[in-house]
């Protein structure tokens, strides 16, 4: 078969599976498997392809026709200019996180020219964290998750895209994270689905993406309360709490942050203008007992 020709082939197969844009990701999938930008099936369009290629994008067309995600099928996705590593164990990084990402580096860099320590909690893929110490490599990041494999997957995208080691912890939340350890920045884009709102979800996310990196409980709120009740513990004084959030959660999340102390709140839009992310920082530091967290 020509490129044409097989590019046809996985067009017509993904318009038929209801594929929203059939033909961009036919080409995406053929351009990996490739290795060729997208003109290059116009310029050699009748190069005939050898079958263990025809093979290889047939199975990979196969998997989207089923909905599995495009980037589980390539085995990465763009975020922040580069290409993390993904798998069925983590989420999928999306543009709308990168506002986020992009504040907090300005933040840093206004703050603590000189370096700052940051933890991403809730990392998945690590996307957040390694993206802060890719573009400001004074920062001492952190990459904290409950999921031992979303950390297998962050300590891939680790070791390919940054230089300096990061730490990288494994627990519930902050009983992850050593006794007496602070940050100057916590981030953390935590789980925050309603239970009752997940089967509602498309498909190629709900029958693909972890379930454990999106159920927020019963009102989807249940890791803000957490995360902010505890937070307090693990923060420098005048360190920032920065928080992701869901797409109707903005006047829920800034209650729980008024409520226990967090002043100078922030909000951070996405790319469609929607409230995406939310700041705060602590008035003032309680005292620690980490004891709290058992």
């Amino acid at each position: 078969m020509t490129i044409k020709e097989i590019l046809d082939f996985g067009r017509l197969t993904l318009a038929q599976a209801g594929i929203e844009y059939p033909g961009l990701e036919a080409e995406i999938l053929l351009s990996r498997i490739l290795d060729q930008d997208r003109v290059y099936f116009y310029t050699h369009s009748q190069e005939v392809m050898d079958l263990e290629r025809i093979e290889t994008y047939r199975s990979a067309i196969k998997r989207r026709r089923q909905l599995e995600p495009v980037a589980y099928i390539l085995g990465k996705k763009e975020f922040m200019g580069m290409d993390f590593f993904v798998n069925d164990d983590v989420l999928i990084p999306r543009p709308d996180t990168e506002p986020m990402v992009e504040y907090l580096l300005e933040y840093l860099q206004v703050n603590y020219p000189e370096g700052a320590k940051v933890l991403d909690l809730c990392t998945g893929s690590g996307a957040i964290g390694i993206s802060i110490k890719k573009y400001f490599k004074p920062a001492i990041v952190s990459l904290s998750d409950f999921s031992e494999a979303a950390l297998a997957v962050a300590k891939i995208n680790a070791a390919q895209l940054v230089k300096g080691d990061l730490s990288l912890y494994q627990g519930d939340l902050f009983a992850a994270i050593p006794q007496g350890e602070t940050f100057d920045v916590i981030v953390s884009n935590p789980p925050y689905i309603r239970r009752a709102e997940m089967s509602g979800l498309a498909r190629d996310i709900v029958e693909y993406e972890p379930h454990l990196a999106l159920d927020g409980g019963e009102s989807g709120l249940d890791f803000y309360r957490r995360i902010i009740a505890e937070a307090y513990l693990f923060l420098e004084k005048d360190g920032l709490l920065a928080l992701e959030i869901g797409d109707d959660q903005a006047a829920d999340v800034i209650e729980l942050l008024t409520h226990d102390g967090y002043q100078e709140i922030q909000t951070i839009t996405d790319l469609s203008g929607q409230i995406r992310c939310l700041t705060g920082k602590l008035s003032s530091l309680k005292p620690r007992d980490n004891n709290k967290l058992g």
